[in-house]
């Protein structure tokens, strides 16, 4: 019989986790249990404490006023992953260490070094992170303690606003310092130049310049206080990339020198078409209006020329440094831009001096006294207004330093959580069910896959589609296991019906010798064969019992036979009439007093039992198992016969092998035995 395996239904499913519910419960029940125990016994409560800073970004420039030039300030104010970063440093880590003396919380263990320390705090405490989509820092820090925790976050906090107070300060007073310097002799030189001036007037009696001398020392003039200008926001562009080399060399980042991106040739070649390019828009600024496409098409490729300067400044540092720690690339990013600045400040001073130095060669066409009072009234004007250039940067410079360090404000300190913030007990206890669950599934298919014995009917139908099941004997009899003949001691129980049910069944089967096997011994095949012939006789069928079963016969034993004539006796010639035991009117027993396995094989066998078959209308056959080669031949006595599994105990592989063999030509059905015989 060949039996294709069906897939498995939802049904199935379903019927299988109801047969091992109890695998499916143990799992989960074992799941939470253990998440429970955990989470009494070896989680501690995690305080979490933050702060939180507001970073406002500002942009101060210092402007160079100037005809010839289109630079945008590239100063930045404070930005939030630089803060972040600058938070971050080991020193401010280290301070925080000493200040709380934290290395105290750390003696238990031993040879605690404060590398570990600071890689411990920095990295399991604190957490400092950007909130999404704002300029707010979150600053968190967690511990058992929850009065460290806030500690933390608060000392933190005020060590980086300190840090960042002074890095600013020392910048901005660098600045203030170099102007506070000039400012006095700026004052003083105009004083002398005015004085000079007055003099020569008294002296030459002359008081005033032609017209064209007139503009000509105006624009002269207003060219030198630009070009004096330059400088001043040379000097103060150089203190600002002083500053950030600082700010990296104080997280132990490398740098290179200005000198170093200054020769280099493409660097030099950018600066110096952006000089020309300069010159040639104040030319053009002369004629034509800012609006004209002419001056808007230079303007642009002066633009592009500075970020082609910036890119290549980008690469000249890149190729020193080789490597950029992500962590400080904005640092690294504001360091690039005050180096371009410096750049195009210095293309810039470059191509003021040319144009003044073109408006100094028209000097020598004018009278020689008055080319004395032309020099004297340029220098004037030119010392007034970088005096009063000076000023205005002074005042810029304080607004400045004063917005600068104002850019960072705490919004909200670090208060003492009276709540752990972790674990979540309610998040470890749910996965902990749903790993219960996760787990209780898996070992419930596992257990399925690794039983070798079948539990339930819906597997036989599953595995065995075309094999019928012929019926199902029921384990509710309250008699000793032992009682072998049910039908005949208990006729009100349910297995007596389930008896009768299988005999109607079997009474449609037009096969008059019917083997009733196993795949294996203990599986309930005499019982069976012995109350289906019994409740056979009741039914009205003249009904023959033969005991096949040569490796251990029972049936002498369940009808209570004396030791007379059995089987061997009929094969050697005695007579039917002398060999078989009379139970009852309609059921006649052909027993097996002793173990034969040679009977099977004797060729007379199979005569005798033809002949004895005309007497009766059924002859049930209590056949060895088919697992050994006596079951196999008594199959061949046999017209046909049905296959009893025993739920709990019969193996899948063997039945599944005997009943894909060729000797399941003869097979009827199956018989399901639910009970312990």
């Amino acid at each position: 019989m060949n039996n294709d395996m069906t897939e498995l239904t939802l049904s199935d499913i379903f019927r299988i986790f109801k047969r091992r519910f109890l695998w499916f419960a143990v799992a989960f029940l074992g799941v939470c249990f253990a998440t429970l125990i955990y989470l009494l016994f070896f989680t501690k409560p995690i305080y979490e404490a933050s702060a939180q800073l507001l970073v406002q970004t500002s942009q101060p420039t210092i402007s160079i006023p100037s005809a010839v030039t289109h630079v945008s300030g590239l100063g930045g104010g404070a930005d939030v992953a630089t803060e972040i970063e600058l938070m971050k440093t080991r020193q401010n880590i280290e301070k925080l260490i000493e200040q709380l003396n934290l290395m105290e919380l750390f003696k238990g263990k031993k040879q605690v070094l404060v590398e570990d320390v600071v890689k411990t705090v920095g990295e399991k405490w604190l957490k400092i992170e950007n909130v999404k989509n704002t300029k707010i820092i979150q600053v968190t820090a967690e511990h058992q303690d929850p009065e460290i925790a806030a500690k933390v976050v608060n000392s933190l906090v005020d060590i980086y606003l300190d840090l960042r107070s002074r890095l600013t300060v020392n910048e901005y007073s660098a600045r203030a310092d170099f102007i506070e310097r000039q400012l006095p002799r700026i004052e003083q030189e105009l004083k002398d130049v005015e004085d000079k001036l007055r003099k020569f007037k008294e002296e030459n009696q002359v008081y005033s310049l032609s017209d064209q001398a007139a503009k000509l020392v105006e624009g002269i003039a207003q060219f030198d206080a630009k070009v004096y200008e330059a400088k001043v926001s040379i000097e103060q562009t150089k203190t600002g990339i002083k500053a950030a080399e600082d700010m990296l060399k104080k997280v132990d980042q490398k740098i290179i020198s200005s000198e170093t991106i200054s020769t280099n040739p493409v660097v030099q070649q950018l600066r110096s078409k952006l000089v020309d390019l300069q010159v040639e828009l104040s030319a053009l600024l002369q004629t034509y209006s800012e609006t004209d496409r002419r001056v808007i098409s230079l303007k642009k490729q002066i633009e592009e020329t500075q970020d082609l300067l910036q890119k290549e400044i980008s690469k000249v540092i890149s190729a020193e440094i080789q490597t950029i720690n992500p962590a400080y690339s904005e640092l690294y990013t504001t360091w690039i831009l005050k180096q371009t600045e410096l750049q195009v400040q210095q293309a810039t001073l470059s191509a003021v001096e040319k144009i003044r130095d073109e408006y100094l060669k028209k000097v020598s066409t004018i009278p020689a006294i008055e080319q004395k009072l032309f020099e004297l009234e340029r220098e004037r004007q030119a010392k007034q207004a970088t005096y009063l250039a000076l000023l205005s940067q002074y005042e810029q410079v304080k607004i400045g330093a004063a917005g600068t360090l104002n850019n960072v404000r705490v919004i909200s300190s670090a208060v003492v959580p009276n709540r752990p913030s972790k674990p979540n007990k309610k998040l470890i206890l749910a996965i902990g069910g749903v790993l219960g669950i996760f787990l209780g599934i898996l070992a419930v298919f596992i257990r399925e896959a690794t039983d070798k014995k079948f539990k339930a009917v819906d597997e036989l139908q599953r595995i065995f589609p075309k094999a019928p099941i012929l019926g199902t004997l029921s384990n509710s009899r309250n008699k000793k296991s032992e009682e072998f003949l049910v039908t005949f001691e208990c006729e009100k129980q349910k297995i007596c019906d389930d008896f009768k049910q299988l005999a109607a069944t079997m009474l449609d089967e037009p096969t008059k010798i019917l083997g009733v096997t196993s795949s294996d011994e203990k599986e309930g095949k005499t019982f069976v064969a012995s109350n289906l012939a019994y409740v056979l006789s009741k039914m009205g069928q003249k009904t023959l019992l033969i005991d096949m079963n040569v490796r251990s016969p029972m049936l002498s034993k369940v009808f209570s036979l004396d030791n007379n004539a059995d089987i061997t006796d009929l094969v050697k010639g005695l007579p039917l009439e002398d060999c078989v035991a009379k139970f009852s009117d309609n059921l006649d027993i052909l027993p097996l007093n002793e173990e034969d396995s040679w009977l099977l094989t004797n060729p007379k066998l199979v005569d005798h039992v033809g002949k004895v078959v005309q007497s009766y209308d059924k002859v049930i056959v209590d056949m060895p198992p088919l697992n050994c080669a006596e079951g196999i031949l008594a199959s061949k006595v046999v017209e046909k016969f049905v296959m009893v599994v025993c739920l709990g105990r019969t193996e899948k592989n063997l039945v599944i092998s005997l009943m894909n063999s060729s000797i399941t030509g003869k097979s009827v059905g199956i018989i399901v035995n639910r009970t312990n015989q």
